[in-house]
């Protein structure tokens, strides 16, 4: 049963309230403002409506301002506002569009009208939010071509550049190119895989995997990376770790993307540690580094594709902000949980650098 859209009615007067719930009851999920102020405070403390109709003669607050203070909140910014007015001339109207409604319902008003504008601008918005959707998950997709893509293409250019110096290098590191080579392919079979997987057509082959050869895979391919900082890996795994994962989206999209991360913001010279343990039916793998850290704020932003989190590294390096979005679905779709803790780099503070947690499930360790 498909749930439904709500619509919040803010008018000071009873009767157009009862008039306007009887209408819409039926098809909408109604909530009632009796004042600006009212509506203003159940759009910040509550889930922001699917539209609101909004009178503009109100006491204490007219619809005016309430419209000004919902579009400035970034959480109600985009929700449909339909001023419900006896003021008609131009002035008024264009004073409401400035503040970001987006149609007017003239008192008093007609039913049908009524009922045709609400219907209109909810499936404009329905409209909206799948083609916001449909952008995010080809921004997801061209990250993965753009940066999964460029780590094995990064690592055998890498090769090709040392052996013009010394020829039988290529015979030394035939193999991890191949292995570069595979992965690159795999990356993009596994692109088109997740437009299938967003259109229902396709489910991830998870199975259970060694973590530690995954994890060597995946520090092979960056190892350019670290080696241009000269960043030291600490691992502590325990024996027998294997995990519930998809091979390719796990080397290249979650490891690959938290590694580089780590060596990003971490400095020349310094260590990044990589713990797994297993705790009962789950294992618990941690990904630190000792670099310049996170607010708070980032943390919180850090998995939004709309908020701008890409920041430079300490040498410089720029990113698009999409990879921590990615890890987390990915990670989503193993059934398993990330969180981060950080803490920035400050004077006086020596324990700065984040912390990256994933629980994911344990697979099986007799093979």
């Amino acid at each position: 049963m498909n749930k439904k859209n709500t619509i919040l009615i803010v008018d000071d007067t009873p009767e157009n309230i009862d008039i306007m719930d009887g209408l819409l009851r039926s098809d909408y999920k109604i909530k009632v403002a009796t004042n600006g102020k009212m509506a203003v405070k159940i759009v910040e403390t509550t889930e922001p409506p699917d539209l609101i109709l909004l009178d503009i003669m109100m006491p204490e607050m007219d619809g005016y301002e309430a419209c000004q203070q919902i579009k400035m909140n970034s959480k109600s910014k985009d929700v449909p506002i339909i001023f419900i007015t006896a003021r008609t001339s131009i002035d008024d109207v264009v004073k409401g569009f400035e503040l970001g409604a987006i149609d007017y319902v003239t008192k008093p008003f007609n039913p049908p009208e009524l009922l045709a504008r609400v219907k209109t601008h909810i499936s404009l918005k329905e409209s909206y939010r799948i083609i916001s959707q449909k952008n995010q998950e080809q921004k997801e997709l061209l990250h993965v071509m753009c940066h999964d893509l460029a780590n094995p293409i990064s690592f055998i250019k890498g090769i090709i550049d040392l052996a013009k110096n010394d020829p039988a290098i290529y015979q030394r590191m035939e193999n991890h190119m191949i292995t570069a080579m595979k992965n690159g392919s795999e990356v993009i079979n596994m692109v088109r895989q997740m437009r299938a997987i967003e259109e229902n057509k396709y489910k991830l082959h998870i199975i259970d995997l060694s973590f530690s050869l995954l994890l060597n895979e995946s520090l092979q391919i960056i190892s350019h990376k670290i080696n241009k900082k000269n960043i030291k890996i600490i691992e502590c795994i325990e024996e027998e770790i294997y995990i519930y994962v998809e091979r390719t989206s796990f080397i290249n999209s979650v490891m690959n993307n938290l590694l580089t991360n780590a060596i990003k913001f971490s400095e020349p010279d310094s260590e990044i540690h990589i713990h797994a343990n297993k705790i009962q039916n789950q294992i618990q793998i941690t990904v630190q580094d000792f670099g310049i850290g996170m607010s708070q704020k980032l943390i919180d932003d850090v998995f939004d594709l709309n908020k701008p989190t890409s920041r430079k590294g300490t040498a410089g390096e720029t990113g698009t902000g999409f990879g921590m979005p990615l890890v987390k679905k990915f990670v989503n779709l193993y059934g398993g949980e990330i969180c981060i803790s950080s803490t920035e780099k400050q004077d006086g503070i020596t324990n700065h650098g984040t912390k990256i947690n994933l629980i994911l499930k344990s697979g099986d360790s007799n093979k």
